[in-house]
């Protein structure tokens, strides 16, 4: 998680996230100590070796996720705790499980002191309470009888059910945050990361049955499974930043081709960063909002297809050159679906200037018909586009821009997404960029006066 800072008191979030903050580390901290204590585990022997190992392995996978995108990370401990649940007493997993995670957590803070407590504190509570899950549903299970344990190899019964149940509260968990610290429906945010999540935990699910053999075989194998683990974080680290890479390289092709024309210089980012507001502010997760903001980045790109004297043309189109210019979607989406990292965004590319009315193209779509994503980039695109200095027109004032846009609404554009810009403008205005001739001209000249490569 990055949602939490320095320390308790956060001025910055709303006062329910930072309620809740403390709420998931106190209750999972109490939790995880407090039940050895009430039930204190059967006088049997059990290796020592595994709950020193299990939670140490653990502790380190916690410190360094598996980072799947530039954005989103897997924590392999999950594995480990399954192995937990299934080598070792139901009132253990939770409390050893905690433990590794605190220690991981507050590790990190050693060298960004920034962090503070609360982060650490409740990303440990979290684990805590979603190992709690999985063990009270194995429990649960077994106590009404559905489930039997094995008395040899990998109980498969019980490891679905814990994993099935750990999934569940653990998507819960963070669904409540992001809920609450964007201001949308917890179950939307909740579903959305429940499917988005479903194969790495799948592969987890495996990791832990493997886990749990080397284990039941020898703990002191466990050790061995930081050399595969070692390889994985890396080949996925070097895929991730192959993706990023190839992000930024396309957008900083956008940004060359803008050049071409000074008077655009910083469009697409503009674009990008007042789609992604307007996303949030719909109610999309912020993986959908990051899908919107990426396209945003690269959604002029077809135009370095076009001619440039096109682009800079101060007069009206003639017909052959406004057929020219309604081709540069097609042929941006045709560029970006070649890569693997544009998977989402290239309808959005493709359909960013239809009109909610039909009569925009490349294809005639209408209303809903039009990708969510493109008609919020028709939106943002248009209004960078009014309120920044042309080679034909200066910019417009905003009141100005604002009426055109509501005039438009329900023909040319959505007015959903036409209202939220509006709102967002009336109640969050710094994250709309909205550049005036001055600073239009200042980046100009600062484009221009960089020296040439």
């Amino acid at each position: 998680m990055q949602f939490f800072r320095t320390r308790f008191d956060y001025p910055d979030l709303p006062t329910s996230l930072r309620r809740y903050v403390v709420s998931v580390a106190l209750i999972g901290s109490a939790m995880a100590c407090v039940i050895p204590l009430l039930f204190p585990a059967p006088d049997l022997f059990f290796p020592w070796s595994l709950m020193i190992l299990l939670p140490a392995l653990s502790g380190i996978a916690d410190r360094f996720p598996l980072h799947l995108t530039h954005k989103t990370s897997v924590n392999v401990g999950t594995a480990l705790y399954l192995a937990m649940i299934l080598l070792l007493p139901w009132q253990l997993p939770a409390l050893l499980a905690f433990g590794g995670a605190l220690i991981a957590q507050l590790s990190r803070t050693v060298r960004k002191p920034e962090i503070g407590f609360a982060e650490p504190l409740f990303n440990a509570g979290q684990v805590a309470l979603y190992t709690l899950a999985g063990v009270s549903a194995v429990e649960g299970f077994r106590h009404v009888g559905l489930i039997s344990s094995s008395a040899n190899g990998v109980d498969f019964p019980a490891l679905v059910v814990a994993s099935s149940a750990m999934h569940l509260a653990n998507t819960g968990l963070v669904a409540i945050v992001a809920a609450l610290q964007m201001g949308i429906a917890p179950f939307r945010v909740w579903w959305h990361n429940l499917a988005l999540d479903l194969t790495p935990q799948v592969t987890l699910t495996v990791l832990g049955a493997v886990t749990f053999n080397v284990a039941h075989a020898s703990p002191y194998y466990l050790p061995v499974l930081l050399i595969p683990g070692f390889l994985v974080h890396r080949a996925v680290g070097q895929s991730v930043r192959l993706r990023v890479d190839t992000h930024e390289a396309l957008a900083s092709l956008v940004e060359v081709v803008e050049l071409r024309d000074p008077y655009t210089a910083g469009h697409s980012r503009r674009v990008a960063q007042t789609a992604r507001a307007l996303a949030l502010r719909l109610g999309l997760t912020a993986e959908e909002a990051d899908e919107v903001e990426t396209a945003g980045r690269v959604h002029d790109i077809g135009k370095v297809a076009l001619d440039p004297a096109i682009l800079s043309k101060t007069s009206a189109l003639t017909n052959d050159e406004w057929h020219q210019m309604r081709q540069h979607p097609v042929f941006g989406a045709n560029v970006v679906e070649r890569f693997a990292a544009y998977q989402h965004g290239t309808a959005l590319v493709r359909h960013h200037h239809e009109a909610f009315d039909g009569s925009g193209y490349p294809s005639g779509l209408a209303g809903e018909a039009i990708p969510l994503g493109a008609r919020i980039l028709a939106v943002a695109d248009t209004f960078d586009a009014l309120t920044s200095d042309r080679p034909y027109r200066t910019g417009m004032a905003l009141a100005k821009a604002r009426a055109i846009l509501t005039d438009g609404a329900g023909t040319q554009w959505d007015p959903r997404v036409v209202q939220a810009l509006l709102d967002q403008l009336d109640e969050s205005p710094g994250t709309i960029p909205i550049l005036n001739r001055d600073e239009q001209s200042a980046t100009v000249h600062s484009e221009l006066a960089r020296p040439a490569a």
